[in-house]
């Protein structure tokens, strides 16, 4: 039950319930309610026979934007976990948040959720209350989806998937400094493993802008040289190795980093995977334990509950596990891609030099080409600046991985 304290300190027209409970839901694949816990019940506010056979938007508030649900509904339609912040509504009229951490099971879904309380929840309202504006101006659930997505993007994600595994990896460690539990060490592992990721993400973007910007300044090469020097000159080969090198480049580069289902795209889902798997462990063994002393309730057999979860935790640990090992293979093959990118780097360096070396035999006299190649050299500086930063944040996501394999390992039945 909810604390005095809690209860005090709750808004008019939240229903209170402490930060220790945890709710339970399973669905069958229409989303009508097959099983729940007594959290569930008494927050809800319906008894037993509303609740069971009902399809589960009967709690939905209308101040949870559709395009949330559409976005859960897409993830758990393809399989994948997902987890969301949720408003929702009482039979009182009175409305609850929670952090609902879904998975998609054999016959349906299941979902447990959690007491919101990481410093993040207050920007995710903000978030609601802008979109919920906008879907009631006549923004459709497709497209708030996407907007939801942009907004990832703009708190630094590649994903919304990243960004929730984020927050998922937030609120456990918010809850459990709030019940004054030891922090989890693999949760802590995943979550800045999650952040590095986005970090990279973020980094490459920015080497991606640089090269494409690079992109220019071999034309305006040919444009001096058509100046200084007949067709065919050395400064007209040498600007047209370099476009060649420089487009090569970039090509391996959008390759690795910069379109859908890239390298690094594929590392942060398995990550984000393997964050979300971890956290549904952790909750389903607690919800586990709940119902040893959970009181008989005509429809549910807790038993049938119990080796639900138990066998759902088994498969969460499992599946953590191999979507970190895939994670592992897809870093390893980015590392030697950059490293690969870095190499052709010293090439583009080579012809670089071999402009710099024409611009002091022809004397340029107004400076023009001399200007060109001082743009080179500055881009060329920031480019493997980023190399390197990506490097060593590759770097650094391998060596979370290995830690948090090692610590998994004895989880796996």
């Amino acid at each position: 039950m909810a604390s005095q304290a809690e209860i005090a300190r709750s808004p008019s027209g939240e229903v209170p319930f402490a930060i220790s409970e945890l709710f339970y839901s399973r669905t069958d694949p229409r989303g009508v309610i097959l099983a729940g816990n007594e959290i569930f019940r008494r927050v809800s506010g319906y008894d037993w026979a509303e609740l069971l056979g009902a399809p589960h938007r009967l709690v939905r508030h209308p101040d949870t934007p559709r395009g949330v649900f559409r976005t859960l509904w897409e993830a758990l339609g393809k399989g994948n976990p997902m987890a969301a912040y949720v408003k929702n509504r009482a039979k009182s009229g009175q409305y609850y948040w929670v952090f609902a951490v879904m998975l998609p099971i054999a016959g349906g879904f299941l979902s447990v959720r959690l007491k919101p309380t990481a410093p993040l929840f207050t920007r995710i309202r903000e978030i609601y209350d802008d979109l919920i504006a906008r879907e009631r101006d006549g923004l459709d659930p497709e497209a708030s989806a996407r907007w939801l997505h942009d907004v990832a993007q703009a708190q630094g994600f590649s994903s919304y998937t990243s960004f929730m595994a984020s927050a998922l990896g937030q609120e456990l460690a918010a809850r459990d400094a709030r019940l004054e539990r030891a922090a989890d060490a693999r949760t802590r592992v995943l979550t800045e493993m999650n952040e590095a990721l986005e970090e990279t993400t973020r980094e490459q973007g920015r080497l991606l802008r640089s090269f494409d910007a690079l992109q220019s300044i071999p034309n305006n090469m040919r444009i001096v040289a058509s100046r200084m020097e007949p067709t065919g000159g050395p400064i007209s080969a040498i600007s047209e190795n370099y476009k060649i090198s420089s487009q090569a480049i970039s090509v391996r580069l959008h390759g690795f980093a910069g379109a859908r289902d890239s390298l690094i795209d594929r590392v942060s889902r398995d990550v984000a995977k393997a964050l979300f798997l971890l956290g549904c462990g952790r909750l389903l063994g607690e919800m586990n334990a709940s119902f040893l002393a959970a009181a008989p309730v005509p429809g549910i057999d807790w038993e049938v509950e119990r080796a639900l979860l138990l066998g759902l935790e088994r498969d969460c640990a499992r599946d953590g596990r191999e979507a970190m090992l895939h994670a592992v293979e897809h870093s390893a093959t980015l590392n030697r891609a950059s490293a690969e990118v870095r190499r052709h780097m010293l090439g583009l360096d080579t012809i670089r030099v071999l402009g710099r070396v024409e611009c002091g035999r022809m004397r340029d006299a107004n400076g023009g080409l001399a200007a060109t190649i001082d743009q080179l050299d500055a881009f060329h500086a920031e480019i493997k600046g980023r190399l390197e930063t990506i490097m060593r944040l590759s770097e650094n996501v391998g060596l979370a991985m290995d830690r948090y394999l090692r610590s998994s390992a004895a989880t796996v039945v």
